[in-house]
């Protein structure tokens, strides 16, 4: 049941990452200000989803990708907890990576430790 609910997550992740993108690139692109490498980042958020897509499909990710993926899940939350005013959009924000977060944990958890949760 929970890998259902993760697989509907991650389809909302990657629209959600796709609108951000296309979102920031228009902005950029009507403001006169588009560069190639601004769109770096947010490509890099879909590794994470990735990674998480391999595991509940059942394929062998390594510690280190899992870390890695964290990592990049990780960089977003603490800024948009950093640098923003907690109120409902800053909440709305960061649940947009939390379920990601909590997946990647739980499989490297799972990786590190053992089947026995």
């Amino acid at each position: 049941m929970w890998k259902k609910a993760l697989w509907v997550y991650l389809a909302i992740y990657v629209l959600g990452i796709i609108a951000v993108i296309a979102n920031g690139a228009i902005t950029a692109i009507n403001e006169g200000e588009f560069y190639l490498v601004s769109l770096v980042f947010p490509l890099l958020l879909f590794l994470p989803a990735g990674i998480l897509a391999f595991r509940l499909r059942g394929k062998k990710v390594p510690v280190v990708v899992l870390l890695v993926g964290m990592l990049v899940v990780a960089v977003p939350v603490v800024g948009i907890l950093r640098f923003n005013e907690i109120g409902i959009a800053t909440i709305g924000k960061v649940l947009l990576f939390v379920p990601l977060l909590a997946g990647l944990i739980y499989y490297g958890y799972r990786k590190v430790f053992g089947k026995t949760v």
